[in-house]
């Protein structure tokens, strides 16, 4: 890929002066440092590095009376590849194989001396050296050398486990928790406190969510800095009647031979209370009764689900003579008898609840 003529890179006509390729440099080193893209992207951060670089290439030739005389008469085949003398390259920031250092160039532009380089191959700074503040003209042009792009120190979290029943995912809570933390006054005195936290749950909350309330978990190391957060994690307490599936509920319903040959009414528990249906004469063990709209709500959609009614046979394990007599009749009667295709039906209704529990 053909370079950018040097020009174009930092904005400027040929025969800009001194002055103009100094504020040029100044405006874009400082919009693409890669210090100030920590936080953005990978893409970005790579456009911020290759930019920063060309930049620096740019200024390194362009200030320079001598290479600017060849550079303005030969173009880029006058440099012959490199810039002479440079101080290594950017290790960590992918510029190997230059012969000049934009971060040298960079750090002597703004002054100051006190920079190391660390493993990766960036750069610290001392306070009053740091390239983005401390430099006589700041940011804003009120010389305070403030640094906007500096990440702020942050006080560390809290965090909490919050336990809600099913009525509290049907409904939505306001839970009210009561937290020690520390917090700090203008002067960066730090004290420890205790506050009680509103957290406001929304319906179809569910467990393993996250919530956080901003700014209040500790405050920052010696009180200058931002304070951490509270996260709530939670946590659904276990119904006793009842399970859940997503926004489904599963109730698992007991009932006696007697009424699943013969059929009749069963009371089944619901989070609005205990309601009765039917259970239709011939119901076999593993059917589902679907009662719909008796479930939780989505917490994406608020639709309500609907609340499954998985059928158990009870099969006594101790009978009297009576009862034993009473059975046994039953015992060479067709109708009593299964047949291959209530075995496929029966394993099929199993089969499927497994699945769905998996």
């Amino acid at each position: 890929m053909a370079k950018r003529d040097y020009y174009e890179v930092l904005g400027l006509q040929k025969g800009a002066s001194a002055d103009d390729i100094k504020k040029a440099y100044r405006k874009l080193a400082l919009k693409w440092h890669p210090d100030k893209w920590q936080q953005a992207s990978e893409a970005e951060k790579k456009t911020a590095e290759q930019n920063f670089k060309e930049i620096g290439e740019a200024y390194a030739v362009l200030s320079d009376e001598q290479k600017r005389a060849r550079y303005d008469q030969f173009g880029h085949a006058g440099m012959n590849g490199g810039f002479g003398g440079g101080g290594g390259n950017a290790g960590g920031y992918g510029f190997d194989g230059m012969d000049f250092d934009p971060f040298e160039i960079f750090r002597e532009f703004f002054g100051g001396s006190a920079k190391t380089r660390t493993r990766t191959g960036r750069y610290t700074y001392s306070t009053t050296d740091n390239p983005f503040g401390g430099f006589g003209f700041g940011f804003g042009g009120d010389g305070s050398g403030f640094n906007p792009f500096q990440q702020e120190v942050k006080g560390q979290d809290i965090n909490i486990t919050l336990r809600v029943s099913l009525d509290d995912v049907m409904n939505g809570v306001n839970k009210q928790v009561k937290i020690k933390h520390s917090v700090s006054d203008e002067s960066g005195t730090v004290r420890q406190i205790e506050e009680v936290i509103p957290i406001q749950l929304p319906k179809g909350v569910m467990e393993g969510q996250k919530f956080k309330a901003k700014g209040k978990g500790n405050a920052a190391p010696g009180g200058k800095g931002i304070p951490g957060d509270l996260i709530v994690n939670i946590e659904e307490i276990p119904h006793p009647e009842l399970l859940r599936d997503h926004e489904d509920l599963v109730y698992n319903c007991l009932i006696s031979f007697p009424v699943a040959a013969l059929g009749g009414p069963v009371e089944i528990p619901t989070l609005n209370g205990r309601v009765r249906i039917n259970v239709p004469a011939g119901t076999q063990p593993g059917k589902m009764l679907r009662l719909k709209g008796k479930g939780l709500p989505s917490k994406d959609t608020g639709v309500i689900g609907d609340l499954i009614v998985n059928i158990l046979v009870y099969v006594p394990e101790k009978l009297n003579s009576d009862e034993r007599k009473a059975i046994e009749k039953l015992t060479n009667s067709k109708n009593c008898t299964p047949t291959e295709d209530n075995r496929q039906s029966l394993f099929s209704r199993i089969k499927y609840f497994f699945t769905k529990q998996e």
